[in-house]
């Protein structure tokens, strides 16, 4: 699983899409409202009875709003850590546990962890100002994220059984190491940068083989200025994500681990600026891609050709948008509203796609929870829970999960009584 991690997300005042900018530009940016954030739970493989009893919640709210109207689809739960300026989700896997990052009142980043024991901060090497952030977690608790003490970016590799314990991916010789998805059988993909003044270049990690360089989709092009990174891989070794030479020439690439290259997905996405940002068992994935009728990035599937295919709908009443995961089943959730974004990011609005219809999630949910507006569905894993951002009365970052209600058949028509 992912999240985003090759991004930085920077909180935008009221109104405002959230912006997001290549790693590369991290340093240059203000750190008074960068807030990632996640949710984690037990290292079970079986759901957590936290979640088991979500999933199972009592229809006696749902008969009531039955009677006014539509059912909420979703029970709102908040993602908190007490004393929290902003908290932001990032992922969440199949047993309930999530993870993201957390800023404290000095707006110092915390990589954290939820479950159903409560919340639980990553260990990160020390420093008085070292960043941490949580992006992606399996099913069997293992994390990946970052640590950044304005020198030297270190990816991290945790494991939620014992979060106050860290693995440093990579030997140290690299200067960036971006960490972005995990797949379920623990190989890391993400981007490396060796020193400064050189590009990105795509990198894949195994405990068995250590972290090697995939390098670029083009090595023979001149333009200084190509990157590449990996966004996501699943557990056949199927690896999604794009090469770049600036923030708006973003073009989707596809790899296979053990295969060191980096390629371009098809001459669609060479064509028209694309960006997978997540890719589920089956091999679909998920991102963005221009709209050449309209000239915006709208919400897009990837198919296993390479081709992409607009979301109807995902843009809700904006102008443009972001799907951001996919689960096994192939429900969708994302962002509308990504304001002059060249990638995936949060939005101004949150929304899921299932069932061939989009739902705008603020209003398919039984509570806010204090939440003003939701900005990102997230994630998704296989049971339909949901984690996402939005933003509280104070305009500060927020975090919640969204778990499916399950409504009995008996109540579908209506309630008789009467044998």
């Amino acid at each position: 699983m992912h999240r985003l991690a090759h991004w930085w997300m920077v909180g935008a005042p009221a109104g405002q899409a959230e912006s997001i900018f290549p790693i590369d530009d991290r340093r240059q940016l203000p750190f008074d409202e960068i807030a990632p954030m996640t949710l984690s739970a037990s290292t079970s493989q079986a759901p957590s009875r936290y979640l088991l009893t979500l999933l199972s919640l009592t229809l006696t709210a749902l008969c009531g709003c039955a009677l006014a109207g539509s059912p909420p689809l979703y029970h709102l739960t908040r993602l908190e850590v007490p004393g929290a300026w902003s908290v932001t989700v990032k992922d969440i896997n199949n047993v309930g546990q999530a993870v993201g990052t957390y800023q404290d009142q000095d707006f110092v980043s915390h990589a954290v962890l939820w479950d159903d024991a409560g919340w639980h901060e990553l260990a990160i090497p020390a420093g008085a100002e070292v960043l941490g952030i949580a992006y992606a977690i399996n099913d069997a608790g293992q994390i990946v994220g970052t640590a950044d003490d304005f020198m030297t970016l270190r990816g991290l590799l945790w494991n939620a059984a014992t979060p106050d314990q860290y693995t440093v991916i990579g030997d140290g010789t690299a200067l960036q190491v971006q960490p972005n998805g995990i797949s379920e059988n623990g190989v890391v993909v993400g981007s490396v940068r060796w020193q400064q003044g050189v590009p990105n270049h795509a990198f894949v990690w195994q405990d068995s083989t250590g972290l090697v360089d995939y390098g670029l989709q083009d090595p023979t092009m001149l333009d200084p200025d190509q990157n590449a990174r990996w966004s996501d891989v699943n557990s056949a070794g199927r690896i999604v994500g794009n090469w770049y030479t600036q923030s708006s020439n973003v073009h989707a690439t596809v790899g296979q681990v053990g295969s060191v290259a980096v390629q371009s997905m098809s001459d669609m996405t060479e064509s028209l600026p694309s960006f997978p940002a997540a890719i589920n068992e089956a091999g679909l994935s998920v991102g963005v891609g221009l709209d050449p009728a309209t000239a915006k990035l709208v919400p897009v599937i990837f198919s296993l050709d390479g081709t992409f295919t607009q979301i109807p709908g995902a843009i809700l009443d904006q102008v443009n948008g972001a799907a951001l995961d996919i689960n096994a089943a192939g429900v969708i959730v994302g962002s509308a509203g990504i304001g002059t974004q060249s990638g995936p990011g949060l939005g101004l609005k949150a929304w899921v796609w299932r069932d061939g219809t989009i739902h705008d999630l603020f209003d398919v949910v039984d509570d806010t929870g204090g939440l003003t507006s939701f900005r990102g569905g997230t994630a998704i894993n296989d049971l339909g829970v949901i984690v996402g951002n939005g933003r509280d009365a104070s305009d500060a970052p927020a975090s919640f999960m969204l778990t499916p209600i399950l409504v009995d058949p008996v109540f579908v028509d209506g309630f008789d009584p009467a044998p």
